[in-house]
């Protein structure tokens, strides 16, 4: 199922729903024999998209409870993360020796350093890891299918993506006044946080959203690769076998591109952050009331070249008539059925 709230389910039904998903999800990729690579990415990529569901639901859960499950659940994370992060930090010398003039010969010293540091080092995440993050997934598990919810609708939704968005627009601001690697990852991961939310929110407008999503992907790339740099960046201060001149080569060379990441990112992060909190969230649950109204069962497009009165009265008022008295949707009236669909066109309204 697409990692979304459904607007004519109940919150406290998607929410479930969603989380059951993506502990199934993340799950399944450490139930193969060998986890490489790419299962421990797509099973991260699963925590993250379960820790937005629960920022988003925090009011609803409890702020105590969405703290203690975010905490475990970027345990889980970290634990599935060294492999990883060597992994991606070969990944990003590749891409800077193929993109960056000079590349190659500045951070060959600390390839060889990453590579020298675990040369037999397996490709498989180890069996022992990834049984240890299965019994803690499957704990998880039970606690989200037992977790009380108390909150309905949209109200269960609104403190969440208020706290995340004013993180964001905080972060965005930290970022540019204080250009720390600490301060560009804080802003990465509200990003992050925005993008996923959007993505659960998007049937309260699917084009609006997807813009919104679309945009926060973008910007989570670009704040991405600059993380990457910075983890290598770290890596080079801390390596013994550098030698302080090919260190300082290294790390001239990360700053430099981190410099241009953060430039292109700079207007993109103000113009995602642009609406202040609450007139954020008061428009997003606007769009999420409206879309409870918007029945798809009554989009009806009649035969090309009969469009009429009656061709596009009569599929609506039949289809009215199907629906059950407690189904019908807000913004339809029942008697739309016993009009006299013979009215001239100047007496209808447009």
């Amino acid at each position: 199922m697409p990692y979304r709230f459904k607007t004519h389910e109940p919150v406290e039904k998607g929410f479930r729903r969603i989380a059951r998903e993506q502990l199934d999800a993340a799950l399944a990729e450490l139930a193969g024999a060998d986890v490489g690579p790419k299962n421990v990415h797509e099973c991260r990529k699963s925590l993250k998209r379960l820790r937005s569901l629960v920022r988003l639901s925090a009011d609803a859960i409890g702020a105590d409870t969405a703290r203690r499950r975010n905490k475990t659940l970027g345990e889980i994370a970290r634990l599935l993360s060294a492999r990883r992060d060597r992994t991606v930090m070969l990944e990003t010398i590749g891409k800077l020796s193929n993109d960056v003039a000079n590349a190659s010969a500045s951070l060959a010293p600390l390839k060889s350093a990453l590579t020298a540091a675990a040369p037999n080092e397996p490709e498989t995440l180890d069996p022992n890891i990834a049984r240890k993050a299965q019994h803690l997934l499957v704990r998880e598990a039970e606690k989200f299918a037992k977790m009380p919810f108390s909150k309905r609708g949209f109200a269960a939704l609104s403190g969440g993506l208020a706290e995340s968005y004013r993180k964001g627009r905080k972060a965005s601001k930290y970022a540019y006044e204080e250009p720390t690697d600490e301060n560009f990852h804080d802003l990465r991961k509200a990003v992050q946080w925005h993008w996923r939310q959007m993505s659960l929110l998007s049937k309260a407008w699917p084009d609006e959203f997807a813009v919104r999503a679309h945009a926060a992907r973008e910007l989570s790339q670009l704040l991405g690769d600059d993380h990457d740099l910075a983890v290598l960046i770290a890596a080079a201060t801390k390596s013994p076998a550098m030698s302080d001149e090919q260190k300082d080569a290294a790390i001239a060379l990360c700053r430099q591109q981190q410099q241009l990441l953060r430039a292109t990112a700079e207007y993109r992060a103000q113009r995602l952050f642009a609406e202040k909190p609450q007139a954020f969230v008061r428009r997003v649950a606007f769009y999420w009331r409206c879309s409870r109204s918007l029945d798809p069962r009554l989009e009806v497009q009649p035969p090309l070249g009969q469009v009429g009165v009656q061709d596009d009265a009569a599929p609506v008022a039949a289809e009215v008539r199907d629906l059950a008295p407690g189904k019908r949707p807000a913004s339809v009236k029942p008697r739309v059925a016993t009009k006299d669909e013979t009215r001239a066109p100047s007496q209808r309204r447009a």
